[in-house]
């Protein structure tokens, strides 16, 4: 508990301790939360009950748009049977609505002080707060089922990539869809098609395990503090299968950092990194239709899994 708290629940509107049960009927309000997290008044005075102020190098931008919030969730699709992990929750924006929507709610929390917050004002029945770091707690420690859980969360600006790879790359058995809130940049990537000035690896990836789809954008001004970017809502669907089949997925990915490691060159040149005999380099480009002139941006996912499979039997 927060020795403060018996002093000032009348600034934050705390009119009951949150012990509440939830119902798929019930409002934020009669949640038992007391004040709506995703309120920039609110948020505030939160952060001035924990002393705290937001931490730009962790990505500390708070939801403050209850619009937004509410769309995030109807995107997500969220039923009342649901098992949904959140990643960075902070002070709760989302986490509440979450809680009211779904079965289950599992957040991973890096700051002590949001995480011993969230612990005292969610209700453990439909909200666990699991303290640590997103990109090195176990999946075991989430208590969540092995699969068909649901992706809802406003990733941290800070580790929005590595975080997208490791949902993606290490998690995505667990997942049925992913619906986060990412840096517009970020989303561009994402969603990129080939030939375009944002397409790379990020793309690569959501097309092979994803079907991805960019909902809408969110304005600094919903955050507090402001970003200095424009966000975006991307959801992804998760495939049952990779979209091509790969012989060697590490490979692949071998091929596809080589193509993209110098993004202006030629293939015949970047992938001598791969293949150094230019002969043997040149004879698999050409067996695959590609022209050793064009660019690693130009190719589509089915060019990069074929030409990964004509230099693996080299």
């Amino acid at each position: 508990m927060y020795p403060e708290a018996g002093l000032r629940q009348h600034r934050l509107g705390w009119r009951r301790p949150y012990t509440a049960l939830v119902s798929d009927t019930v409002s934020l309000d009669d949640f038992g939360l007391g004040f709506d997290p995703a309120d920039g008044r609110a948020t505030r005075e939160a952060l001035a009950l924990l002393g705290h102020a937001p931490n730009r190098t962790m990505g500390q931008n708070f939801l403050v748009n209850r619009q937004a919030r509410d769309r995030i969730c109807d995107v997500a699709a969220l039923g009342g049977a649901d098992s949904v992990l959140e990643i960075g929750p902070g002070l709760g924006s989302l986490s509440a609505e979450l809680a009211r929507r779904a079965a289950r709610t599992v957040a991973i929390e890096k700051d002590p002080r949001f995480a011993a917050f969230l612990r005292e004002k969610l209700p453990p029945a439909r909200f666990r707060l699991v303290e640590g770091d997103a990109l090195r707690v176990g999946w075991d420690e989430l208590s969540l089922p092995e699969h068909n859980v649901k992706v809802v969360a406003n990733l941290p600006y800070s580790a929005s990539k590595p975080l997208l790879r490791r949902l993606l790359e290490e998690w995505r058995w667990h997942f049925s869809t992913v619906t986060v809130m990412v840096q517009r940049e970020v989303a561009d990537r994402l969603t990129a098609a080939p030939d375009g000035e944002h397409y790379g690896p990020m793309a690569l990836m959501a097309t092979l395990h994803t079907h991805a789809r960019r909902e809408f954008d969110v304005a600094a001004g919903s955050f507090m503090p402001p970003p200095t970017v424009t966000s975006s809502v991307v959801h992804l669907v998760i495939r049952a299968a990779p979209a091509v089949e790969l012989r060697s997925e590490p490979f692949f990915w071998h091929v596809v950092r080589a193509a993209f490691g110098q993004r202006r060159k030629q293939l015949g040149n970047t992938l001598r990194a791969v293949q150094s005999d230019r002969d043997k380099l040149k004879a698999a480009l050409e067996s695959c239709s590609i022209d050793p002139q064009r660019r690693g941006e130009t190719l589509s996912l089915p060019e990069f899994a074929a030409l990964s499979h004509a230099l693996l039997d080299l």
